[in-house]
């Protein structure tokens, strides 16, 4: 119940960290901006190229691809925070 509780509160804390984590990578990363550029890129040559139909599919795909990361993102991020609660926990069990 407790994890349960910990990911409502915090969950606002993650979608604004992640959000802000994510525009510090595209202004600092050369490697990750670079990688963003050529993804748009090869993405705007598929929809120009493909068929109609094709289109929406595609649309869709990147809409599950991105709403699958954003779960990963959120849940490792989560998994870090219980992470840090817990070691913070063990090392006053040490220290106390």
């Amino acid at each position: 119940m407790m994890s349960h509780s910990l990911e409502v509160l915090i969950e606002p804390l993650i979608r604004h960290r992640l959000k802000l984590l994510y525009k510090e990578l595209a202004n600092t990363d050369a490697q990750y901006s670079e990688l963003t550029r050529e993804y748009e890129q090869y993405l705007q040559q598929l929809r120009e190229e493909m068929p109609e139909q094709l289109r929406q599919a595609l649309f869709l795909y990147e809409d599950t691809q991105a709403s699958l990361q954003a779960i990963q993102a959120k849940s490792i991020y989560l998994q870090g925070f219980k992470d840090a609660l817990n070691l913070s926990d063990e090392l006053y069990k040490y220290t106390t």
